[in-house]
């Protein structure tokens, strides 16, 4: 029994030391700005980061409405990394704020912004 409890601890602290963040590429195509995969693909991040962190943050659903980047999506995913920042602030998390400058379509430099914070939230479940 005492192995049997041993092993199930080991699995559950080893699940949150090897949290994956797949980056999460825009694939938009004709009037869509942002892609639907690169919209799930943030979600299933900021959920991923839930449910290693137990369920204690609280993240909003982001989602682009319209056929133009919306200023409400970029602010959704920067409050959800400020959102992470908070809850990990006992591992000295610093994430960089990820600015987008084109309305038709996600800045490689944003994509490459939010790849970066998926990199470092790794790394902080790590140490």
């Amino acid at each position: 029994m005492k192995t049997l409890l041993l092993s199930l601890f080991f699995v559950c602290t080893t699940a949150n030391a090897n949290l994956f963040l797949p980056a999460c590429y825009n694939y938009s195509s004709g009037t869509d700005a942002v892609s639907y995969s690169y919209q799930s693909c943030v979600n299933n991040n900021f959920r991923a980061i839930d449910r290693a962190t137990r369920g204690n943050t609280f993240f909003q659903y982001c989602s682009n409405l319209g056929n133009q980047v919306s200023y409400f999506f970029i602010s959704c995913i920067q409050n959800n990394f400020r959102e992470v920042e908070r809850s990990l602030s006992d591992r000295n998390l610093f994430l960089q704020r990820c600015s987008n400058f084109r309305p038709d379509t996600l800045d490689f430099s944003f994509t490459s912004c939010v790849n970066s914070n998926w990199r470092s939230v790794e790394r902080a479940f790590r140490n």
